[in-house]
């Protein structure tokens, strides 16, 4: 008997070994394999899955290609049909921070990735608003141009109509103010400018000629002389005058010529007595006169 169950257990093992398995098995030689694959993805997952799968698959080869494939190899284990993902499952949260190049982790904006901005949109209203503002501006500074050159013009026509303001005199000598006191005056009521005879008088600002001549208010003392009445309501006298070369009602402008230095009248050698009488008052009343000095200040004009 010993004998010849060794003979049994030699022939056994001499067999090929597809005799060795029952004969379901041998039908299809990939289907344990297959089963086993089954199994793993149940319990340890895809990695070893695809470990037994690769190496079954060169050895399964040619039989899987001559047999149909099986859905259950093992009583109460289904092979699956192909993994099964839901097309919402994502690979990590949109929420998370993204990492950098450099590994550190960014903030990102969740409201500009839900509703992402049209930049070349935004750009474009950006530009429309700037060419707007730039319009109103080059708008505003055209009107203030105009309004500066209104301006100027009519500074032009004003400083034309005044003239350039002058001295009285251009070349003189101041011999008396203002209210000084001498042998000839209790009280002087002006400014003398000593000039040789025909030395030429200006008008200091523009105005119209009042008096040109003799005569008048003034006639007793003042010679040949020349009223003048200003914007303001000013009028100035010019006395003692050799010539005079304006007329009653003329309009004149600051530097006009006016006449030339004399010794008319009631004078103690050639000079102009220049005189400033206010609003109201009458020229020749030489008590009602003013200071001439502070109204020539006024139009820029300084006594050496």
């Amino acid at each position: 008997m010993p004998r010849m169950q060794s003979q049994r257990a030699v022939a056994r093992r001499a067999a090929p070994p597809e005799r060795r398995w029952p004969e379901y098995v041998r039908l299809v030689p990939g289907a344990l394999n297959a089963g086993l694959a089954a199994l793993a993805v149940s319990v340890l997952g895809l990695g070893v899955t695809a470990g037994l799968s690769s190496t079954s698959s060169a050895q399964t080869t040619d039989n899987i290609s001559q047999s149909a494939i099986v859905t259950t190899v093992v009583p109460g284990v289904d092979q699956p049909s192909e993994f099964e993902r839901d097309s919402s499952t994502i690979s990590r949260s949109n929420f998370r921070a993204a990492l950098t190049d450099t590994g550190k982790a960014v903030d990102l904006d969740v409201t500009a990735l839900s509703e992402p901005a049209d930049s070349a949109q935004v750009d474009l209203h950006a530009y429309d608003a700037r060419t707007a503002l730039l319009a109103r501006e080059s708008k505003a500074t055209t009107k203030l141009q105009q309004k500066l050159v209104k301006a100027k013009k009519k500074a032009d026509a004003v400083k034309k109509a005044l003239g350039t303001p002058t001295l009285p005199v251009k070349s003189y000598t101041l011999v008396a103010r203002f209210g000084d006191v001498g042998a000839w005056a209790r009280y002087h009521t002006g400014l003398d400018f000593s000039a040789p005879i025909g030395t030429a008088i200006h008008a200091p600002t523009a105005g119209v000629v009042e008096h040109a001549g003799s005569g008048g208010e003034a006639g007793g003392w003042a010679g040949s002389y020349v009223v003048l009445k200003h914007a303001d309501g000013t009028q100035t006298l010019y006395a003692h005058m050799s010539s005079i070369s304006v007329q009653d009602g003329q309009k004149v402008t600051g530097g006009k010529l006016l006449g030339h230095v004399g010794q008319s009248g009631r004078a103690f050698g050639p000079h102009l007595h220049f005189e400033v009488y206010p609003r109201g008052a009458e020229p020749g009343d030489v008590y009602t006169a003013v200071d001439p000095e502070p109204w020539l200040h006024k139009l820029g004009l300084k006594l050496r």
